[in-house]
Formats: C-alpha cells, structure tokens, sequence
C-alpha cells in the first residue's frame, strides 16, 4: 500500500479510484490529521465526523475569499455571483441558516415529494424509451445524469423545453466547484451559466408573483412576496437545488448499478427479493458514498483526540472513511444488500444535514426500480464501450457506465 502519510491519497489520481485501504489506515493511525500541502484538517473516525458535523465550533460558511481562489484573471466576474452563492443554504449558520431552512422546507414537504413519483417514473421510462431496443443502454450518462436534472427542473416547475438547459447549468456549476484548481475556462462557463438562470428564475418567479402554483418555486415566489426571503436568496436556493440535488442522484444511481454488476451474489438477492432494494440503497450510500468529504471552519479553537486545530482552519470531514469505521458497520469491507445501515452519513448529520436527502432517495428508488424492471436481470457491462469514473476528492460516481442487456 505504501506509506499513506508520505502518499496521501489526494495526492495521487490513482488512489481515488479506490482511497479505502489508505482511509482505513488514516483512521485507526492518524485520526485526526493535517494535510500540509493543502493546509487543511482531516477527520476519518465516524465518532468524530457524526460529531463534528453537528458542533457549533465548526462553520459551514466557507464562501468567504471564494473569489480569490480563482485565477486572477476572472476573480472580478466570480465577485458578480457571490452575493448569490453567499445565500446558499450550505454556507449559511446560527439564525440565518434556521430560518432559511424553514422556508425552503416548505417547498420539500411529505406532500410535494410524493407527488413526485408519476413525474420520476414517466421521466425514467422517457430517457429508456430513447435507448430504444437495442440492448444498450449508459446508465449513468443517458440515465442517472439526465434524470435527476429533469426531474429537478419538474419539481421546481421549470417548463420541459427547458430542461436541458437545466443539465448544462447544472454541469458548468459542478465543473467550478470540483475541478481543482479553478481555471478560466471552468470559470467563464459557470459565470455564463449563473448569468443565464439567475435571468431565467427571475422571470419564472415574476410568472409565480402573477399566477401562484403550488410547486416549489410557487412556494418561493410567495415567501418572496411575504418578505420571508429576499429575491437573491430565492434565485440563489434555486441554484442550489440545482447542484447539490443532481450529482449525488447521479453519482447514487450509477453506484448502485456498478456495485450489483461487481458483487454479481448480492445482485442475485435482489433478483428473488426486490423489496430489498431500499437496504440496497442504504448500503450503496454507505459502501460508496456519492460525496466522500465535506468541509468546516472552525470559528474558534478546537481540540480534537490530541490535536488542535485553530481558528479559521479547514477541517475536511471524511465521509467515506466514517462510513466504513469497523466500529459502527462491523465488516465494513464486505458489500452486504440486506445490511440495511443505520447511521450512514453520506447525507451529512446534524443542523446542516442535507434537505434534499427524502427526495434524492426517492428519486433513486424510482429511477432504479422502473430500471431493473426495464432492463430484466440481466444486464452487463458492455465490453466494447469504456466504463469510466468520476472520481475526485469530494465526489464518487460512474460518468460512464456502458451495460448490455436483453432487448425486446
């Protein structure tokens, strides 16, 4: 394996593929442990994580001096949108964070996500419809990373002509926040994209203010009109939703897919018994979490195991390695269907545990199940199309996963 501190793993693409044995290592030996080259913390036990993730001391607004990450060649055009990304729920704490996350659950209430699964699975078999009968089907560029765009873009009431624009959107803001460092191409094509939704949204908040709709931006435009929420927090949700409720479905989808083609005994369990596929659903999250880290700032300083990290620090939460901590999910290794996991965190825990996380597994349930039903039991990889990852510090999911399966 090599020395795991001498070799970090972000330092090395080759071990994203599979960091585990590393995290593994990192959390019995280095628990608590500071990365030099970035600067930053990283916490790996789940104790820790779960903790931390809930502490006051630990900060989610980690926007300020965004724009100086950026090359200095566009740090001006990244400084028009930050006001905007300075709303976002993720970065936002104490009073502020509480009642913004009360408004916007409105929008994510029982109701509404129910509602949602007529429109989940009609999107599910359009996109399928499309591969036709061929037999072929990429389950994670056709499917997983449409889907939940489109389905996004009907939850927010986003007209259908209009959907993939949604998807470009959604691609150029996830280009700027994953590929590191940001260059100028990443950040003209999400100012471009910011530019195009931020005047989109506004018109389709004025049509909500004109004729109300009970969708979720009908429910914004509203709290707009009540003054519960300025119009740059409402654009600013939006864009959020946008990005954080697309890639973790489509990472979650193709991960799920991939795991049942690598473990072909667990994908036979759920052959003879599909009302596993929620524990399946569970255990993805669990075994390869569609996000594996998630930042904090601690507002002060802050003692952990037997180190201290001071004020203004990064402290990388390891998502990844908590979920796989022996002393929570005894044989953490072992991919199990019928496990069923409590406690996964790959939804993060505590105040800032992730809105979208009922709607993101319905969507996946739906997705999966109109899939499997699509595509019988047996599908598999396509050995003349390249399978490839999307595999970075803070993301885990197939981009392109080609399978075959019996057509007609």
């Amino acid at each position: 394996m090599g020395d795991p501190i001498n070799n970090f793993f972000l330092d090395d693409p080759q071990k994203l593929d599979d960091p585990f044995a590393d995290l593994a290592w990192l959390r019995e030996h280095r628990p608590v442990y500071r990365h030099e080259p970035s600067g930053q913390w990283f916490v790996f036990p789940y104790d820790d994580v779960r903790s931390l993730f809930a502490d006051k001391k630990m900060s989610a607004d980690r926007i300020a001096g965004f724009a100086e990450a950026a090359p200095a060649s566009v740090r001006n055009e990244v400084r028009q949108i930050v006001p905007y990304l300075e709303t976002w729920l993720i970065f936002r704490d104490g009073a502020g964070h509480s009642h913004l996350r009360s408004v916007l659950h409105r929008g994510f209430n029982t109701k509404a996500i129910e509602a949602m699964r007529e429109p989940i699975e009609r999107i599910a078999n359009e996109l399928l419809d499309r591969a036709g009968d061929g037999g072929r089907l990429d389950v994670a560029a056709d499917y997983g990373f449409l889907l939940p765009a489109y389905v996004l873009s009907d939850f927010m009431g986003v007209r259908t002509e209009d959907r993939d624009r949604v998807v470009q959107w959604s691609a150029d803001f996830v280009d700027f926040f994953n590929v590191i460092p940001i260059t100028e191409d990443t950040t003209h094509r999400m100012i471009r994209s910011a530019t195009e939704m931020t005047e989109h949204m506004r018109r389709l908040l004025a049509e909500r203010a004109r004729v109300g709709r009970d969708d979720f931006l009908g429910v914004m435009a509203a709290a707009a009109r009540d003054q519960e929420m300025g119009e740059e927090e409402v654009v600013g949700s939006v864009m959020l939703l946008l990005i954080a409720g697309h890639l973790p479905v489509r990472n979650l989808i193709g991960n799920v897919a991939w795991l049942l083609l690598e473990h072909p005994t667990e994908h036979e369990r759920l052959r003879e018994d599909p009302s596993l596929l929620p524990s399946v659903i569970e255990e993805a999250l669990r075994f390869e979490p569609p996000v594996t880290a998630i930042p904090r700032i601690a507002l002060e300083d802050v003692a952990i195991r037997d180190q201290l990290i001071s004020t203004g620090e990064i402290v990388q939460l390891s998502i990844a390695a908590a979920n796989r901590d022996p002393s929570h999910f005894p044989d953490p290794d072992r991919f199990d269907a019928a496990r069923n996991p409590h406690g996964v965190l790959s939804f993060g825990h505590g105040p800032h545990g992730c809105l979208g996380a009922r709607l993101a597994k319905e969507q996946s349930t739906i997705a999966l199940e109109v899939l499997f039903r699509r595509l019988g039991t047996d599908f598999r990889l396509d050995p003349d199309r390249e399978l490839r990852w999307y595999r970075n510090a803070g993301n885990r999911g197939p981009e392109a996963l080609p399978v075959r399966f019996a057509s007609g």
